[in-house]
C-alpha cells in the first residue's frame, strides 16, 4: 500500500502546483488556457480507443463534458489569478461537498462549517479586502461546481481507459482555441514562456493524473479521500516558497472548517 499512498500524494503535489503557475508564467489569460488544452489533447490522443472516441466525441454526454472542461479552467485560471494559491485550492475543494448534494445527500449539520470556512478566506484574502471585489471567491466556487458537474458527466461516460475522459475533455477547448489564438493573431505570442507552459502541463498533466488513476484504481475511498487534502497543503506551501505568501490563523481555521466536513460526510 504503501507505493499507492506515495503515488496519490505524489500527484496532489504536482496538481497542486497550478495555481502557482498560472500566476507566473507571464503569457496571456488565452495563452495559458491554450497550453493547456492543447498539451492535454496531445498527449491523450496516443492513448485512446478510437471506436469510443468516434461513438461518444458528438454525443450529448460528450459535448456536455467537452463544454464543462471549458468552463472548469476558464473559471479556477481566474480565480488562481485573483486570490492566493492556498486559498483557491481550499476553496476548490468544496466539490466533494457539491458531489454528495448534487447526489441527492440531505444537507448535514456539519456542512454549515463549510460556509464558515468561506467566510474567513474571504474575509482573509488581501486582494478582495484591497479591490472589494469577490470575483476570486466567485470563479473558484463555479470551478468547484463545475468540477463536480465533470464528476457525474464522466460517471455516465463509460470506459475503462480514462484517457478517453481527458480527450473528450480537452480536444474540442484545443480546437476552438486554437482559432481564437490564430483570429487574433495571438499565435505569434508563441514564445520560450508559452513553451514552458505546454512543457509543465505536459508533465503536471501527464505524471500527476497518472499517479492519480493508479492511486484511485489501488486504494479505498476511506484512504483515497483524507489523502487528497495533501493538495491544500502544498498549494499553501508553494505560495509561501514561491509567491512569498503568508500563513495565518484566519486561513488555518478558514482551510480547516472547509476540510473537516469532506473527512467526515461519505
Amino acid at each position: 500500500m504503501l507505493n499507492e499512498i506515495a503515488s496519490k500524494l505524489a500527484s496532489e503535489s504536482l496538481l497542486s502546483l497550478y495555481p502557482v503557475i498560472v500566476k507566473n508564467i507571464n503569457i496571456s489569460f488565452e495563452m495559458n488556457l491554450w497550453s493547456r488544452f492543447f498539451t492535454y489533447a496531445i498527449v491523450s490522443m496516443f492513448f485512446i480507443n478510437p471506436s469510443f472516441i468516434q461513438s461518444n466525441l458528438i454525443s450529448f454526454d460528450g459535448i456536455l463534458l467537452s463544454v464543462l472542461t471549458m468552463a472548469h479552467v476558464y473559471t479556477s485560471y481566474k480565480g488562481f489569478l485573483l486570490l492566493e494559491s492556498g486559498i483557491s485550492y481550499t476553496l476548490f475543494y468544496l466539490y466533494p461537498i457539491m458531489i454528495l448534494l448534487l447526489s441527492g445527500e440531505p444537507v448535514q449539520p456539519i456542512m454549515i462549517l463549510s460556509i464558515i470556512g468561506v467566510y474567513l478566506l474571504y474575509s482573509e484574502d488581501k486582494n478582495i479586502n484591497k479591490n472589494k471585489d469577490p470575483k476570486g471567491i466567485i470563479m473558484i466556487l463555479l470551478a468547484a461546481f463545475t468540477e463536480a458537474l465533470i464528476y457525474f458527466t464522466v460517471r455516465r461516460l463509460k470506459t475503462t481507459n480514462n484517457w478517453n475522459h481527458i480527450f473528450l475533455s480537452y480536444f474540442p477547448g484545443s480546437l476552438l482555441l486554437t482559432g481564437f489564438l490564430f483570429l487574433f493573431k495571438q499565435i505569434g505570442d508563441f514564445n520560450n514562456l508559452a513553451l514552458l507552459s505546454v512543457g509543465l502541463n505536459g508533465f503536471i498533466g501527464l505524471v500527476g493524473y497518472l499517479l492519480r488513476f493508479f492511486a484511485i484504481s489501488r486504494l479505498e475511498p476511506n484512504v483515497y479521500a483524507p489523502l487528497s487534502y495533501f493538495g491544500v497543503i502544498m498549494a499553501y506551501v508553494y505560495g509561501i516558497l514561491i509567491n512569498g505568501e503568508h500563513i495565518t490563523i484566519t486561513k488555518v481555521i478558514g482551510s480547516l472548517c472547509i476540510i473537516i466536513p469532506n473527512l467526515f460526510i461519505r
